[in-house]
């Protein structure tokens, strides 16, 4: 379980953040207050693991776009979590400078040891020592070669790297479907019909999680399946109704196509996973949303799974009035984007005994915190 998240002049964030984490978190605040640029953090993490930190950094825009303007404190760029295990900092210092550290879980209760040990750096262009932290410099007596340094940074970024960040796309959840060996879900819902084929034929217990549920949930659906698309070694979803009626991928409602990706995305995710979901509001009934919430609460009572909830929904943030713990208050100030926990604000959680969250949400005060 990922404990906690901080960041330093990485993108809207410029001065020290740490953000901590529940089994579920939900993250509300204005447009532009830096919900979506925390949340790009797991597909950064993800990019740089499966390539390198050179190709994650363009993957988010180039360096210009990634490295905080203007730098905090001219400090590097860094990334840290903890687990139960321990903590990790990455700093890139530049396009061409990236070190990383882990500090290992004290046995007292004073937290974690602060005597790091640096398990890689990579310093291609000669960062003189003053342009990085002392803890980096130090490191740059362990010289590691790009083979080396990558395989330390996939094995300790192992443990954030499974994070997926879903992001639904209208346009990408009525395409149809590629046949491929492995069938993936993608971020913006591509490719749902390819994996809801491998799960009738392979994973039938899938298969029948997700009837179950859209059953449950969608009481006019019978049952949801695949049919050859009209476009060779391709497949689409098709939805059959109690009235008899059917509709494929490209005429069913907004609603219904996007709540059965979140389904599908919940129903799929493996032991321990992170999940980053923006906006799931987005075309969905309200009741569905608090059937969605308690879906992914019993996929981290089962698989002990995380969910981050980046939302604007007065509704799916009342499903949370008893956990204050879980919403978090971002907020942009001059010195870059600040976030709070709602159980750390008495005056809110004052208000919070006669007000829902949706309800202070919608009225601004929230803006208390800051």
């Amino acid at each position: 379980m990922i404990q906690s998240i901080s960041l330093q002049n990485f993108k809207s964030f410029g001065e020290l953040q740490t953000i901590p984490l529940e089994p579920i978190t939900v993250l509300v605040g204005p447009n532009n207050s830096g919900k979506s640029n925390f949340m790009s953090v797991g597909r950064f993490i993800s990019n740089s693991h499966v390539a390198d930190v050179r190709e994650a950094i363009r993957q988010e825009g180039g360096w210009e776009f990634l490295y905080h303007r203007p730098p905090f404190k001219q400090e590097p760029c860094s990334i840290g979590w903890s687990t139960p295990d321990g903590s990790y900092s990455a700093q890139i210092a530049s396009p061409g400078y990236f070190s990383l550290e882990k500090f290992d879980r004290a046995v007292s209760s004073e937290g974690f040891s602060r005597k790091g040990r640096t398990l890689a750096v990579n310093n291609p262009f000669g960062i003189q020592h003053s342009q990085v932290e002392q803890t980096a410099i130090v490191a740059q007596t362990l010289s590691f070669g790009s083979e080396q340094l990558r395989t330390a940074v996939s094995n300790v970024w192992s443990s954030l790297a499974p994070a997926e960040t879903i992001k639904l796309s209208l346009s990408s959840l009525r395409s149809d479907s590629e046949v491929i060996p492995e069938p993936q879900l993608g971020s913006d819902g591509r490719g749902l019909a390819a994996v809801l084929g491998l799960w009738r034929g392979a994973m039938p217990e899938k298969a029948e999680a997700l009837e179950q549920f859209l059953a449950r949930c969608l009481p006019e659906i019978q049952n949801v399946f695949v049919r050859p698309a009209p476009t060779p070694g391709h497949q689409r979803l098709w939805f059959n109704q109690k009235d008899g009626q059917q509709f494929d991928s490209e005429h069913v409602s907004d609603g219904v196509l996007a709540f059965t990706a979140l389904a599908m995305h919940a129903i799929s995710a493996e032991e321990g996973q992170l999940f980053f979901i923006e906006e799931p509001e987005q075309s969905i009934h309200p009741k569905r949303l608090r059937e969605l919430v308690d879906l992914l609460k019993d996929i981290v009572r089962e698989r002990k799974c995380q969910f981050v909830i980046a939302t604007h929904s007065t509704v799916l943030l009342n499903t949370f009035r008893d956990e204050p713990e879980a919403i978090l208050l971002f907020r942009r100030s001059d010195t870059g984007t600040r976030v709070k926990r709602l159980s750390d604000v008495p005056e809110l959680l004052e208000l919070l005994q006669q007000t829902p969250p949706g309800d202070l949400l919608e009225t601004g005060a929230f803006s208390a915190a800051f």
